[in-house]
């Protein structure tokens, strides 16, 4: 077996749109709109740098079946830069860009795109023309897929292989060593799949990693769940994650894999960040901390950390206020939260413009979680009317006619807006509840405070 290196990425969405970012300035927001085409420039970038051999895409090229001209141009250019360098592209289309008629597109040579009737197999090479590995891979051909399909992916790939050579059928690079030899090629599974389940993910092309390992592949390159994971090791069964986060859901360094193969068939994987915009889902814990300034110098303790781990990205960071705290009322006030994001998107603005840093710590939103520095379960021991308040909530917060009832008599002065009316009539279970119970909490720290004042 020969030694070889190869990329394995997914999950491009390349031109994704954005939505919901109306409050970035314009050159932030450009930032985050290029970020897919940056990542897929970076890639183009490390398949070059990094000599590798081939790469792979395990689908979701685009973001959507209509692919912009602006997408597929990018994507195309990127194309011809590795085929001018020797380097061949294998991928296949998953769920948001199936591959049907009307979106065919004439790709440089060494692009290779695996159909979606059936599985297909390749013999891939190393640059020197030297059989690498065998590449089995099949797209979507519409957006939801619910058929098994790793178990219509041949047992033998290298015979799957040369039986599509007999007829023609190569991909790659026309080399003279292509055709396989005798004995067994390392064997890769390129599949856009959900395996074993995943939250919050459609079971598109379902399987299972026991089914995938005793396919009897060496690299199941999978692609469709965004977040990075290892499965499997011998075999690998690898999700890289997408090469660029895009919402606070999507946090953390995004990017490919590497992959080494030795002689012995060994493979060792080493991640490589893409992205150009990084999310962070941040919670910063405010217990002790005296006053608000305690709390806003802690942030800029904070914001210069994740400034340093971002590498010169930009960086948009959900904020999370957490602990137990005195400070609990005054953190609960809309304006204070709008001044201090005020506050923070002026500084962070001046490192722009003034600067023209581009590692900036943007806040997407500041919210807090935090509790009131009492102690709630004394009180609902206690035979008080404060200790009656938190029994209320209790049972309310247990039958939700009783909260619902509470909650009408509390907002009645809203009834004569229509609009207001069917907004808050729409609200689900768990966000009356978390209204109920910050009710409860303010009023019982009215109250606290007013008996400490007494």
């Amino acid at each position: 077996m020969n030694s070889f290196r190869f990329i394995h990425a997914a999950d491009l969405h390349v031109d994704s749109p954005f939505r919901g970012l109306t409050q970035l300035p314009e050159a932030l927001k450009d930032m985050v709109l290029q970020s897919t085409f940056a990542a897929w420039e970076r890639l183009v970038e490390l398949a070059i740098q990094a000599d590798i051999d081939f790469v792979v895409i395990s689908g979701d090229l685009y973001d959507g079946k209509d692919r912009s001209l602006k997408a597929q141009w990018r994507l195309q250019r990127g194309m011809e830069r590795l085929s001018a360098h020797g380097i061949p592209v294998y991928l296949i289309h998953g769920n948001h860009d199936p591959l049907h008629e009307d979106v065919r597109w004439n790709w440089p040579e060494g692009v290779v795109v695996f159909e979606a009737d059936k599985p297909r197999t390749v013999i891939a090479c190393r640059r020197d023309g030297e059989p690498a590995a065998v590449i089995s891979g099949m797209s979507y051909r519409d957006s939801a897929v619910y058929d098994n399909l790793a178990s219509m992916y041949p047992d033998v790939p290298e015979q799957a292989a040369e039986a599509e050579q007999s007829v023609g059928r190569e991909g790659g690079f026309s080399r003279s060593s292509h055709r396989s030899p005798d004995g067994r090629l390392y064997r890769i599974g390129l599949l856009h799949a959900t395996v074993d389940g995943r939250a919050g993910h459609d079971p598109y092309a379902p399987c299972s990693k026991r089914e995938l390992i005793e396919k009897g592949y060496d690299y199941w390159a999978l692609g469709h769940i965004h977040l990075r994971e290892v499965l499997n090791e011998y075999p690998f069964i690898v999700y890289p994650g997408n090469t660029q986060g895009r919402h606070v859901k999507e946090t953390g360094p995004k990017g490919a894999y590497v992959v080494d193969v030795d002689a012995h068939g060994h493979a060792s994987l080493q991640f490589r960040a893409l992205d150009s915009v990084r999310w962070r889902n941040e919670q910063l814990e405010v217990t002790d901390l005296p006053d608000l300034q305690s709390i806003m110098e802690l942030l800029d303790v904070k914001m210069n950390e994740w400034r340093q781990e971002a590498e010169e990205r930009l960086t948009l960071v959900r904020l999370t206020l957490t602990g137990r705290t005195a400070l609990y009322s005054e953190l609960q006030r809309t304006l204070l939260v709008q001044q201090w994001i005020e506050s923070w998107n002026q500084q962070e603005l001046e490192r722009l413009e003034r600067f023209g840093e581009t590692d900036i710590v943007w806040p997407v939103g500041i919210r807090s979680e935090c509790s009131p520095d009492m102690d709630v379960d004394a009180w609902r021991a206690s035979d008080s009317f404060p200790g009656d308040l938190v029994r209320l909530a209790d049972e309310s917060l247990r039958d939700a006619a009783k909260r619902d009832d509470l909650l009408e008599e509390a907002l009645g002065a809203f009834r004569q807006q229509p609009r207001l009316q069917q907004w808050l009539a729409a609200q689900p279970d768990d966000i009356r509840n978390d209204w109920l119970r910050e009710a409860m909490l303010l009023s019982l720290e009215w109250l606290q405070s007013e008996v400490k004042d007494a």
